[in-house]
């Protein structure tokens, strides 16, 4: 359990800035989760009904995904100052952390290298005309996309692999550690409303939140 927990987390964090193509706005997503590791297809009923939802304005993204009865994650960034906060609940407890880009970069170690190629495809998501990407880590882990250039998009985060995609993602899929992840968007809103920019775009960690430092972030789980 401990191990999918802190896969999550990565995955959470790796996508809030990959995503802050649009000026303004909120998608949702449904996700399916399943695996061929016997020890994670035990908790892969937990997961039913998990979804993420991502909002933005500007420069401020903030991604939210929750995986069933699970866990929730959520992250906000600001791709102008280079803050983020990250928030996790569920079983384990609540727990806030405020960092910055520079400093989850630092500890990453070597970006590796990914190819992006523009292949053949086409289909219709939530009236989206979308085409097909791939992108390939030097591990050989592949992420599947389907994007729109229907929908403006910006790219703020210029070494993130998604921003090398040339739109906006309506689908997306990832296969990794033994664990697939299917993310495809329900509904588009291209604007926020003032409560949804003040609460869900705050880099302040909410009361009820025990605060750790990204350092006890990174090796939570005794990972």
């Amino acid at each position: 359990m401990k191990k999918i927990t802190l896969l999550l987390a990565l995955f959470v964090v790796a996508t809030t800035t990959a995503f802050a193509q649009l000026t303004e706005g909120h998608v949702s997503y449904e996700i399916k989760v399943s695996s061929d590791d016997p020890e994670m297809a035990m908790a892969i009923m937990m997961f039913e009904g998990s979804t993420m939802d991502l909002y933005f304005s500007d420069d401020l993204a903030r991604t939210d995904l929750n995986f069933g009865a699970l866990i929730s994650m959520s992250t906000v960034a600001n791709n102008n100052s280079g803050d983020v906060l990250i928030l996790m609940g569920g079983m384990m407890g609540n727990r806030g952390v405020l960092t910055s880009q520079a400093e989850m970069k630092d500890d990453s170690g070597e970006t590796p290298e990914t190819k992006v190629e523009l292949v053949k495809g086409k289909k219709k998501i939530q009236g989206y005309k979308c085409k097909k990407a791939l992108i390939t880590d030097d591990a050989g882990n592949q992420m599947v996309y389907w994007y729109t250039k229907s929908i403006k998009a910006q790219n703020p985060d210029v070494n993130s692999p998604a921003s090398k995609v040339p739109g906006f993602p309506m689908e997306f899929e990832s296969n990794r550690d033994g664990m697939k992840m299917t993310f495809v968007a329900t509904s588009v809103t291209k604007s926020l409303t003032e409560s949804e920019k003040t609460e869900k775009l705050s880099l302040t960690i909410p009361e009820g939140y025990e605060e750790m430092t990204y350092e006890e972030f990174s090796n939570f789980g005794g990972m």
